[in-house]
């Protein structure tokens, strides 16, 4: 196992988590993956990654579901059905690869539950309170409050469903996590900077 350093993010959604990891990286020179995970692990079968974006961080239902008619990948044509378990272990593969290459940061993905047995990982995760999801949602996505309320609640349970699904373990709950932090109380800067106190006292850097 190599001696890179990883930092997995788990997040409420509108509370910050992606762009508190994106600085993180920027601010240790690590690797920064989101969806760039999804276009990752679609290369890796030869698809297309808008077709993975219908799975992600999406609860499972044990059935299948139709991605792309008629792809292949050089002379031998792929099953038209790929089941969400069979999307979630290309990715908990592309995880493992890309911890093994380099230090990196990752932001959901079950990637705390995936680099489990790595001992050089931090999981943290990343809330708010609702009055400031409500209002980066506003934001970003151009709506009412009362909408951006639903569009957290929905998201929320999606990903606590993914979550609590594939770990076996429950997504946000302090247990599952080695440190996890409200950045309304700080704000975005200054919680960027208490994290990275942790991480460099965790990773002695």
């Amino acid at each position: 196992m190599s001696d890179n350093k990883i930092i997995t993010i788990g997040r409420q959604f509108g509370s910050g988590g992606h762009e508190t990891g994106k600085k993180l990286a920027d601010l240790f020179g690590f690797e920064y993956y989101d969806n760039k995970l999804i276009t990752l692990a679609a290369k890796e079968i030869g698809f297309a990654p808008e077709h993975f974006e219908t799975f992600d961080e999406k609860p499972t239902f044990n059935s299948v579901f139709r991605i792309f008619e008629g792809v292949f990948m050089g002379n031998c044509q792929y099953d038209n059905y790929f089941s969400n378990d069979m999307i979630f272990k290309i990715q908990s593969e592309v995880i493992l690869k890309m911890a093994e290459e380099k230090s990196c940061v990752f932001v959901g993905r079950c990637s705390d539950y995936v680099l489990r047995n790595n001992p050089n990982v931090i999981n943290v995760f990343i809330h708010s309170s609702i009055a400031d999801r409500i209002q980066r949602i506003c934001k970003r996505m151009n709506t009412g409050e009362q909408k951006a309320l639903e569009i957290i609640k929905q998201f929320d349970r999606r990903r606590a469903s993914f979550y609590n699904y594939y770990s076996n373990r429950l997504w946000g709950h302090c247990d599952t996590y080695h440190i996890s932090i409200n950045i309304s109380v700080l704000g975005e800067e200054q919680s960027v900077d208490f994290l990275a106190e942790f991480v460099r006292k965790k990773f002695k850097i």
